[in-house]
């Protein structure tokens, strides 16, 4: 893979990324991701999984390892979620203060280093 080929399969994952937290995450998504096993938080997490299949798809990967790291970014998604729920339950913190932006970019930092992992487990499996 070019540098440039591997440039472009991280920017389509953050895209869809983008898309699956912001765009087409609902309501029902976001109020029960905390709920362990609730099919809102599944379903949230089962959208970001079906994106990156797709994103693989198209950019021309084996299927073997496109089914694995989307079962993977599915449960790593998931659990992230889920954890950063719970924590935020128990303290509660305010929009307007810095502590809810921590959490939140926390979050977010850990979605994107998911997706690096993602791309290189394509490196790895040539």
């Amino acid at each position: 893979m070019t540098p440039a080929f591997v440039l472009l399969i991280l920017l389509l994952l953050q895209f869809k990324h983008l898309l699956a937290d912001y765009v087409w995450q609902n309501g029902w998504m976001i109020a029960n991701k905390g709920n362990y096993g609730h099919p809102g938080g599944l379903a949230h997490a089962g959208l970001h999984a079906l994106l990156t299949v797709i994103v693989l798809v198209v950019t021309g990967f084996a299927l073997w390892p496109i089914l694995i790291l989307g079962l993977l970014e599915f449960a790593i998604h998931y659990h992230i979620d889920f954890a950063k729920d719970r924590i935020t339950r128990v303290r509660n913190p305010d929009p307007k203060k810095r502590e809810y932006w921590v959490f939140h970019g926390i979050d977010q930092f850990c979605h994107q280093v998911t997706l690096v992992g993602v791309v290189a487990a394509l490196l790895w499996f040539g």
